[in-house]
């Protein structure tokens, strides 16, 4: 079973997975909004997925693109913040850089039976007579890899992260999230220190 991520409204919970908006922070907690170690500004905030680790922030540099390694998940043009979600309040963004990318929305899961990630995709499709620009990407299972397996590793126990997501770049062509050009993005994470990386391809 392939687990797809299908656009859907703005959830009320700010717990949940959704992508564009602002990011969240629990009340009480403070947050510095993170900023790229290259050209030192802050990054801009994508999405935010809900695990069982926690709930995984995700940030990139879109102030130079393709200037700051933000496809690299080691080089601080991206950043994922995961954090344990209790009291959560909405973090207001800088006032400058390229920091947010539109109005939120949600992420609605759906499983199809399929041996793949682009089979589940052309099944849905089909089935549902829907955009597949809905498809925002896949949870867990395997990721489809455009260039090679760039499975990443943790800094602290050295083992394979686990695969959280793969992301497509979104349902709005003037609010999508910068993967290259028809990129995917992949997230994973591990349980050991509660730590997640992010990279993408095109």
């Amino acid at each position: 079973m392939i687990y797809l991520l299908i656009n859907s409204p703005a959830p009320s919970d700010l717990a949940a997975t959704s992508f564009g908006g602002l990011p969240v922070k629990n009340v009480g907690e403070s947050m510095d909004w993170p900023c790229c170690t290259i050209c030192d500004l802050p990054l801009q905030y994508l999405g935010k997925i809900a695990t069982n680790i926690g709930l995984e922030l995700i940030f990139m540099c879109q102030n130079d693109p393709g200037m700051c390694d933000e496809n690299h998940p080691e080089i601080g043009g991206n950043k994922v913040i995961v954090i344990q979600p209790s009291e959560l309040e909405i973090v207001p963004a800088p006032a400058i850089g390229e920091t947010t990318r539109g109005p939120e929305y949600g992420a609605m899961i759906v499983g199809i039976a399929a041996k793949d990630y682009d089979e589940a995709r052309e099944i849905w499709v089909k089935n549902e007579g829907g955009i597949g620009r809905n498809i925002l990407g896949q949870l867990h299972g395997e990721p489809a890899w455009i260039q090679g397996d760039e499975t990443t590793y943790c800094g602290d126990c050295y083992l394979p992260m686990r695969f959280v997501a793969q992301l497509e770049q979104g349902p709005n062509p003037e609010t999508e999230m910068n993967f290259g050009g028809g990129g995917c993005a992949y997230l994973f994470d591990c349980a050991c220190t509660g730590s997640a990386k992010f990279l993408f391809q095109c």
